[in-house]
């Protein structure tokens, strides 16, 4: 498994060739902490998620940098302050 980790004015987001991304606030973190929200590479956008639910495209691909990045613009905040949920942890927000 590798990660990449991506910086923006909203949040740092770290994706995982196994499927996921987390994202933190774009202050420094420590180690151990965990991500204010947890995401499938999905939410990322088409192409980014291969059929076998794992990063379909190279870790350091301007494809992702830039889907990272559109995805941060609209919900890197949100994200952030948990208006999204936990994500795909298990610990989401019901349906309203």
């Amino acid at each position: 498994m590798a990660r990449t980790s991506f910086s923006s004015p909203e949040a740092n987001i770290v994706v995982s060739t196994d499927g996921y991304f987390d994202v933190y606030p774009s202050s420094g973190r420590l180690d151990g902490d965990k991500p204010a929200y947890r995401g499938h590479l999905a939410e990322l956008g088409a192409g980014i998620r291969g059929g076998d639910d794992r990063l379909a495209v190279r870790p350091g691909s301007a494809v992702l940098a830039s889907a990272v990045t559109a995805w941060s613009d609209l919900h890197g905040a949100a994200a952030v302050r948990g208006d999204l949920g936990r994500g795909r942890d298990g610990n989401q927000e019901a349906a309203a």
